[in-house]
């Protein structure tokens, strides 16, 4: 039996199954203006029962069942006759109709559930049947790039502006290294997380996990993970979930988008940024450092490198300018934009977060910029305070300057 998820999509699914499915309103026209579609010809609604089944029997997720559902109700909407006798002319209709309500980015996707419901439904069937090898062309020149896409300077702001909530921090760095889906972080128990004495973490995902069980690695997350657990309300309690709200409850990825939102909007982030896109960053991150496809494939946990091509962001301006970096072209870079890495520091040796820039401890500066910001500043001000002593003395030797002429005077000279 499918489980459900953090998303409370079986709840969604079940209520639509009972309402449009066994009271069979999917037939009706709906009143409400905000309801689109609707079977519009009842020898198609024998499909949509084939379909449900289909779901029980393969166990498939709440959140796919409902995917799938979508597309059928467009194409129960859109073709009006039997579905098992459409033909080159409703091909045409349904690929109209799509490009109208779809974004181009999700085409081949739609696509993809087409061909799927039509091996679903008619596998059987004999003649030709489009559903089963449907295919949209897809115009490169109307894609857009994602504008969920951020970069280091970014994700640390927003590190930063969440300096008081370890578990959102927590969840950004461990999101961000392990590349992990925000159910399979936010359903991780108080049992299923090891801490090392070396400076690292393993956190198991035994359940709610799309590619199964796998286990996420905590390097560079590991001093937030730790400091969230030693602030846990209740780790004596193997069965708490490890990742908590401010009330004690199960943090879930609409809290944390919801945050995030507010975050970027006080930090001037004009960007769409949740969960997915902390995941996105992720993979173009290790991309962009050069870790390999079966490397970051491994880490993720997934069964093939295919999902690259969707988590990763990166694009011709990003590989132009590691390319000059490393060709010592580019000398005012941003290369700290792409380390985002475990500080050490030199007073006591505690382990620091990367995006902090005082040691939790002994609260000594532990960021490299500041500290050579503040030697710089504290030089200048020791050269500022000997041209002082040479002005004071030279308005000493001459009392009848007033101080204004003092200075000017020195400043000629």
């Amino acid at each position: 039996m499918a489980e459900d998820d953090i998303y409370g999509n079986k709840k969604r699914w079940e209520n639509w199954v009972l309402e449009y499915i066994n009271k069979k309103n999917i037939l009706k026209k709906p009143e409400n203006p905000k309801r689109l579609y609707y079977c519009k010809n009842k020898e198609n609604f024998k499909y949509y029962v084939k379909l449900i089944r289909s779901f029980e029997v393969d166990d498939l997720s709440y959140i796919r069942r409902g995917r799938l559902k979508d597309v059928m109700n467009l194409l129960c909407f859109f073709i009006d006759i039997d579905l098992k006798n459409a033909n080159s002319l409703e091909r045409e209709e349904i690929i109209i109709r799509i490009r109208e309500r779809i974004k181009p980015s999700q085409l081949t996707k739609t696509a993809s559930d087409i061909r799927r419901i039509g091996r679903i439904l008619f596998d059987d069937v004999e003649r030709p049947c489009f559903f089963r090898e449907f295919r949209i062309k897809t115009d490169i020149s109307r894609q857009e790039a994602r504008k969920d896409k951020i970069g280091i300077i970014e994700f640390d702001k927003i590190m930063k502006y969440f300096n008081k909530k370890s578990n959102i921090k927590a969840y950004l760095s461990l999101a961000f290294e392990s590349l992990a889906r925000p159910q399979e972080i936010c359903y991780t128990k108080i049992r299923d997380v090891e801490f090392y004495d070396e400076g690292y973490a393993i956190v198991h995902i035994n359940s709610h996990g799309k590619e199964g069980i796998k286990k996420l690695l905590s390097i560079d997350s590991y001093p937030y993970l730790l400091q969230m657990f030693t602030e846990h309300k209740d780790r004596t309690n193997k069965e708490a979930f490890l990742f908590l709200n401010e009330y004690g409850n199960q943090l879930t990825p609409f809290s944390i988008n919801k945050q995030i939102k507010l975050a970027c909007k006080k930090l001037k982030i004009d960007k769409p940024i949740t969960c997915y896109s902390i995941k996105r960053f992720g993979v173009t991150y290790r991309r962009l450092q050069g870790d390999d496809d079966i490397t970051i494939q491994k880490i993720a946990g997934w069964k093939s490198t295919k999902q690259l091509k969707t988590y990763d962001l990166s694009d011709q301006d990003d590989v132009f300018k590691i390319e000059l970096v490393k060709r010592g072209l580019l000398k005012d870079n941003k290369l700290k934009e792409y380390q985002p890495k475990t500080k050490i520091c030199g007073y006591c040796g505690h382990l620091v977060g990367f995006s902090e820039t005082k040691c939790p401890k002994c609260n000594i500066l532990v960021d490299k910029d500041l500290i050579k910001e503040r030697y710089e500043r504290s030089k200048d001000d020791k050269k500022a305070e000997e041209e002082m002593k040479e002005v004071f003395k030279f308005a000493l030797k001459h009392p009848e300057m007033s101080f204004i002429e003092v200075m000017d005077k020195f400043r000629n000279n």
